[in-house]
């Protein structure tokens, strides 16, 4: 099964299969687990102290004031996506792979492809588990609940996995970018995920526009509705997921013109 499963996903997809093998068989697959999961020791601490906030308000703190949204997620998606191409080029082996009889469109996608089946999967199944770890051991009638704030966490998990989802993609993409045209790539990635997206993005209006964490935030308040999670400036869905996939094809187009002008001898 497994052979046949493999044969099955190399002849459509052969350079997205070899860069998830690649992920897999090292360390960057163990990292980006690790941090996607991270929130949960959060919620099991949450539980030993649940009478400070409710459920609820504790997966909206945590997922867009918190540490999911703004730091977990670009993160761990800048160590897949600055690596999928970039260590291509820092160990020499682009060449061999270029010289394959296969687009240069085709070899990003492919790339693109292989960070999201790593990196898309870990981020929402550890927004899940922590959502389910708060779910299964809280009882909302019982938590502390200011009068006329809503109480459900189950509206919440949609909101988080779809804006979630638009944040790793749209990650992911740009740095692909990114890892072709600057050396060291994660360290200015973490430098913007740091300095861009948690300081400057977060108090200076203009910036905003260009902040991937503002389309998440946007795009998880807007299918949250609801009075206890708002957003200064926050854009509508159709307006983030506009912005996204643009940003998206406008990445793997300038990452395909690099890849062709490239020096790789």
């Amino acid at each position: 099964m497994a052979s046949l499963a493999n044969t099955l996903l190399w002849r459509p997809a052969p350079i997205a299969t070899i860069t998830v093998r690649q992920f897999l068989g090292g360390k960057a697959a163990w990292v980006v687990s690790f941090l996607a999961f991270a929130p949960c020791v959060f919620a099991l601490i949450y539980l030993l102290r649940t009478d400070v906030n409710t459920p609820r308000g504790f997966l909206i703190d945590v997922y867009y004031r918190g540490v999911m949204a703004p730091t977990i997620l670009p993160i761990a998606i800048l160590i897949l996506a600055t690596g999928a191409l970039g260590n291509e080029v820092e160990d020499r082996t682009l060449p061999y792979l270029v010289l394959k009889p296969i687009s240069r469109f085709r070899i990003v996608v492919e790339k693109l492809l292989g960070v999201l089946a790593v990196g898309l999967p870990a981020i929402l199944l550890g927004i899940f588990a922590t959502w389910l770890i708060i779910r299964l051991g809280t009882d909302e009638s019982t938590s502390f609940v200011a009068q006329g704030t809503p109480t459900s966490v189950d509206a919440v998990l949609w909101p988080m996995l779809a804006s979630a989802t638009l944040g790793v993609v749209a990650t992911a993409a740009i740095f692909l970018l990114v890892s072709l045209v600057i050396p060291r790539a994660l360290i200015v990635g973490i430098l913007y995920a740091f300095a861009w997206e948690s300081l400057l993005g977060r108090f200076l209006p203009g910036v905003k526009i260009i902040s991937i964490r503002h389309y998440v935030e946007s795009t998880f308040v807007a299918l949250l509705d609801a009075r206890d999670a708002t957003l200064s400036g926050g854009y509508s869905v159709s307006t983030s997921v506009i912005t996204i996939a643009a940003a998206v094809v406008v990445s793997v187009l300038l990452a395909t013109w690099r890849l062709s002008k490239m020096n790789l001898e």
